[in-house]
């Protein structure tokens, strides 16, 4: 399922509609750890809906349009689109739970026999290859939250996506 529409690919950002998507993250339900990666689907277009498992759930907020074809600058002015999207809600989220932390996955791109864990693994699999921007807004718990921005190549579409882990993130080697 690598570089999959997701659900969101029609819409045009809008970062009330994504908070309300993170919140509703945040209380659902997580999969205890041990469950295999179930990647959800719409039934009737096969757009990613979401993946869920072993203590986490992955979810699609914006997905850009297709770059194929693109020249400069309006490749760069899509890329320069989602970095918009994703410090939009960067900033709000601050504002709701102090400044985040950045985890970077670089070691698990430039090392790609290396061991991944399964929240990793999955982020990869829907091309996710950007940083993590990680929040703790669940201060009387372990639940924690990401946002990544990420796409496999120039010419696949940006996805901003959410995380919400049911405890810290594997830290990984730098």
């Amino acid at each position: 399922m690598m570089g999959a529409v997701t659900v969101v690919r029609s819409l045009a950002f809008d970062a009330p509609r994504a908070l309300r998507a993170i919140a509703a993250l945040l209380t659902g339900p997580i999969p205890s750890a041990g469950n295999p990666t179930l990647i959800d689907a719409d039934p009737h277009t096969g757009e990613w809906l979401a993946t869920r498992a072993d203590g986490f759930v992955l979810a699609p907020l914006w997905e850009g349009p297709d770059l194929t074809g693109l020249r400069d600058p309006e490749w760069t002015e899509q890329l320069e689109a989602g970095d918009r999207h994703l410090a939009t809600l960067a900033g709000k989220l601050d504002e709701q739970w102090g400044p985040h932390r950045v985890l970077t996955i670089d070691y698990l791109i430039r090392n790609p026999q290396a061991d991944r864990p399964p929240v990793y693994e999955a982020l990869l699999r829907q091309d996710l290859y950007g940083d993590l921007h990680v929040w703790a807004p669940d201060q009387a718990g372990d639940r924690r939250l990401a946002l990544v921005l990420g796409h496999s190549d120039g010419d696949q579409p940006l996805t901003l996506a959410a995380l919400v882990a049911a405890g810290p993130l594997p830290e990984l080697p730098v």
